[in-house]
């Protein structure tokens, strides 16, 4: 069944929340999650709060719904840079998990890390389901040693990603995340053969 064009309602609506999410961002970067209040938000992005609220139900919504643009960017960009090489495609994951989290900044991340960590440990989600497929596959290629099961290595590879991301937050994004996330995740890998 064919989709239904958006409306001009729909468009604009669309873009009021990407207008929400980009200047939400920006602000807490700049200034700490505690310290930018909902007024300047919709005042940077040009919306009124009454606006937010038909949005969003408080401040922490819009850090949540922030990091849940994770999944389809990993649907939408970061499966279709999967070249069939596993062992180069599982670096490819990491290198977007780290390439979308500067994106976000430091202080965004460290907010959803303190305020909705259970985020990180969803394991429904597009991006853990994509993981899962990558590794299934380098078992199956013999990439990982005997009695190493999927499981072992999906939950491996994510708490030293999740543990960069961590430092990362806490030295303020003062390091290329992406660089380190490669030579992490390449030990990590290492260790599991």
């Amino acid at each position: 069944m064919p989709r239904k064009p958006l409306t001009d309602r729909s468009l604009r609506a669309i873009k009021t929340r990407k207008k929400l999410f980009y200047n939400a961002a920006k602000l807490i970067n700049a200034y700490g999650y505690d310290n930018v209040t909902i007024e300047e938000i919709c005042k940077k992005a040009g919306v009124s709060v009454g606006a937010f609220y038909h949005y969003f139900n408080s401040k922490s919504d819009i850090m949540v719904e922030l990091f849940k643009q994770i999944d389809y960017y990993y649907e939408e960009t970061v499966a279709p840079e999967f070249s069939g090489d596993v062992a180069a495609d599982i670096d490819t994951f990491f290198r977007y998990y780290a390439k979308f989290h500067v994106e976000q900044g430091h202080e965004p991340t460290g907010t959803i890390l303190k305020t909705q960590g259970e985020f990180f440990l969803d394991k429904d989600r597009y991006m853990y389901v994509c993981l899962h497929r990558l590794v299934n596959a380098a078992i199956a290629d013999g990439m990982f040693g005997d009695g190493t099961t999927e499981d072992l290595v999906v939950d491996y590879l994510l708490i030293v990603a999740r543990g960069l991301l961590f430092d990362w937050v806490l030295a303020r994004g003062k390091y290329d995340l992406a660089a380190k996330m490669d030579e992490y995740i390449a030990l990590a890998k290492k260790s599991l053969r």
